[in-house]
């Protein structure tokens, strides 16, 4: 086994995420594009590409990104397991390149802090919808029991519940949308510094 096979072959041990097309895929351009650069030696290979964890990082960011580009429709964001994969793997692909340190630091931090701030805003919304759905078992457990004995207070938070219900199945579907809507939001930003540094890459 020469150089670029062992490459190729400890780079396909980084690939497991993808399906076996897409590995091969990669697998084959990569080797092809070892070949026609003449890269013999493990040193010139891995100066060109980066060693095989660091190579397989940005396939791996690679096919996320185009994974989430193809799942938006008619401008839709994509499902929030797409969105939220751009973004690790982005993330993993910054912090395991040579230029982790400059922009890709900047970058990094960036990240993780508007990803912390979205998740606060999530976390804040799951937290409204959670105190509805309280507050009807609530309303609902107490208008049940003053129903006998009260007959008016007993519907009255009988309809509090009923209200708190309808709150309740009104916000789910919405907060569903604002957590795709968020995690659309991270995955573009996330694509956007990833490609700016893929840039800066190819120019230096």
């Amino acid at each position: 086994m020469n150089e670029r096979e062992k490459y190729i072959s400890d780079l396909a041990s980084y690939l497991s995420p993808l399906t076996a097309a897409e590995r091969q895929d990669a697998l084959e351009f990569y080797d092809e594009f070892i070949a026609d650069g003449g890269l013999d030696s493990r040193q010139a290979i891995e100066k060109r590409l980066g060693t095989p964890r660091q190579l397989s990082r940005k396939i791996l960011a690679d096919y996320s990104i185009k994974a989430n580009d193809q799942s938006k429709k008619a401008g839709r964001p994509a499902s929030p397991h797409s969105s939220w994969r751009v973004f690790w793997w982005v993330l993993v692909a910054i912090i395991t390149s040579p230029l982790t340190f400059g922009i890709g630091l900047v970058a990094v931090v960036t990240l993780i802090a508007l990803a912390a701030c979205l998740f606060g805003v999530i976390i804040g919304a799951l937290a409204l919808v959670a105190s509805l759905a309280v507050a009807a078992i609530a309303a609902l457990y107490v208008g049940i029991g003053l129903i006998a004995t009260e007959p008016l207070t007993g519907l009255f938070y009988g309809g509090i519940g009923l209200s708190a219900i309808g709150g309740f199945m009104v916000c789910l579907p919405l907060l569903y949308w604002l957590v795709r809507l968020l995690a659309q939001a991270i995955a573009n930003f996330a694509k956007f510094v990833y490609r700016k540094i893929q840039s800066r890459r190819e120019e230096a």
